[in-house]
């Protein structure tokens, strides 16, 4: 009697898994074929089976590649792909899977889809930090009011503002390589969760597949399936943190009332069906900064879920995992698309210098530039100028006068209802309200004069170069051990040996 399909079928292996699946076919065949070499070297595999089987996964291969290859739903990915080999190597296609479960099947598949795809998305944030790096070259000195509590605070540069953004990015990214170095191990040879009796050679298909070190102990090994998933989403949740915080900025200092940035016509026109307004003619939207802001909670969630998903599993494997292959997908795609928009965004930014310095000078930003003047020319204690400075300032503010207004008068006075001796003139006064004198002051690691800033680009473009290197070096060594797997194989078909 025929055994009935699975009813189920569809929710067990969904539409969407087998697409995902099927993005990842390629790295299952190189993970496939270092294991049969492994088998063979150890003496596992028959050597006249070698040939058919490793010309069955060339064959595949390009069957891949020209996007011919089908899942069969009912199997799923891995088992279509052994019914592929029987199919083409014939009985020596049945010893492919010795040794080996779907469980480290999966996972070193996963590991190698996943290795390339966090090297693409740190590719694609090149752009972004040399386009900050620009940003924070080109406006050292561009005087900008600082904000805390949405309130003027002090003074900085625009220069400092994206410097300070790209450190953001660099600490985000450092998260991503943290997890690359942690989990980039060879899990093939930890089979359904805990061994096997076939004599493997681990490290060998660790070399062959790139891989620095083995995944050691297979309970470990299986039972931490997810958690590499996880790992790249904290890294790219970061990503998306710092550019939403950056992305609200903009949006603020892209408003009339700000006025202190410019979005380039390439991400928002006026008139135009998607950034203009259909009735209000004169509206330019900010859709993409609203867009990047929006995908900072999208990846909150996905990492929410996933540690949710594997928070309560047990030992060994358990089917609530493959779950994680979505939100990992989801947060690759979401990234991505933000990191692209804000590539176009930063380097499409018009800078209003003449505004920003103009907001510095009328709202009341130098007022602590001034406390601290007066307190280093005076030995003066900081605290008591800086009732003196504030109870002036106040009154001033209500009077709606400037801070340019005030003079070295109203200050020695004020002092001296308060009991304080003060001498200070209007030249001194006036020096302490000049944002660039004032600026090239904070001489200290980090500070806004240009000294400092130009120590912190250099400190900041090395870590850059350090990056790029690293991205490099990771790239090299995946090619390189791609390149010899085929070699090896290919060597074996017209040889008989490795």
């Amino acid at each position: 009697m025929k055994k009935p399909e699975l009813v189920t079928a569809g929710f067990i292996v969904s539409g969407k898994q087998l697409s995902l699946d099927l993005q990842m076919v390629a790295y299952d065949i190189w993970g496939t074929t270092a294991h049969v070499l492994m088998l063979y070297k150890q003496g596992i595999i028959k050597k006249e089976y070698m040939k058919p089987i490793l010309t069955a996964l060339i064959e595949i291969n390009k069957e891949v590649a020209a996007k011919t290859f089908v899942i069969d739903p009912q199997k799923g990915a891995q088992l279509s792909l052994e019914a592929k080999i029987v199919e083409k190597a014939g009985e020596a296609g049945y010893s492919v899977h010795t040794g080996r479960s779907r469980n480290d099947q999966v996972m070193v598949t996963e590991q190698l889809y996943l290795r390339d795809a966090i090297i693409g998305l740190l590719e694609n944030m090149q752009p972004v930090l040399a386009a900050l790096y620009k940003l924070a070259g080109e406006h050292l000195g561009t005087v900008m009011p600082g904000y805390t509590h949405m309130q003027p605070a002090k003074a900085t540069t625009f220069g400092q503002w994206a410097l300070a953004y790209l450190n953001g990015f660099l600490r985000a990214i450092k998260t991503i390589t943290d997890y690359f170095e942690t989990y980039n191990l060879n899990p093939l040879g930890a089979c359904e969760s805990y061994g096997t009796s076939w004599h493997l050679d681990r490290t060998y298909t660790a070399k062959l597949l790139g891989f620095p070190k083995v995944w050691e102990i297979p309970q470990d090994v299986v039972s931490s399936r997810g958690f590499v998933q996880l790992g790249y989403l904290t890294g790219m949740r970061d990503i998306c943190l710092v550019a939403s915080k950056l992305a609200q900025d903009l949006l603020m200092f892209d408003t009339f009332e700000y006025g202190m940035i410019g979005l380039g016509d390439e991400v928002a026109q006026r008139m135009h069906p998607i950034t203009g307004s259909s009735v209000m003619a004169q509206k330019k939207n900010p859709d993409v900064l609203e867009l990047i802001r929006a995908t900072a909670p999208q990846l909150v969630g996905f990492t929410s879920i996933v540690a949710n998903l594997l928070s309560g599993l047990p030992m060994g494997y358990n089917r609530d995992s493959r779950e994680v292959k979505e939100y990992i997908d989801l947060g690759f795609s979401k990234t991505l698309s933000m990191v692209g928009a804000l590539k176009s965004v930063l380097t499409t930014i018009t800078i209003n210098k003449e505004r920003m310095l103009d907001l510095v000078m009328t709202n009341y930003s130098m007022t602590t530039d001034v406390a601290d003047a007066i307190s280093q020319a005076s030995g003066v204690g900081y605290r008591l100028i800086y009732n003196v400075v504030g109870q002036v300032v106040d009154e001033s503010m209500q009077c709606g006068k400037l801070l340019s207004d005030i003079s070295a008068q109203d200050l020695v006075k004020k002092a001296s209802a308060m009991g304080i001796t003060l001498h200070v003139t209007n030249a001194q006064l006036k020096d302490a309200m000049d944002p660039q004198g004032a600026l090239e002051k904070r001489t200290h690691i980090g500070g806004s004069a240009k000294s400092s800033m130009t120590i912190s680009l250099k400190h900041t473009n090395s870590e850059i170069d350090t990056l790029l290197n690293w991205v490099s070096t990771q790239k090299q060594i995946i090619n390189k051990a791609k390149s010899k797997t085929w070699a090896i194989a290919k060597k074996v078909i017209q040889e008989g040996n490795l």
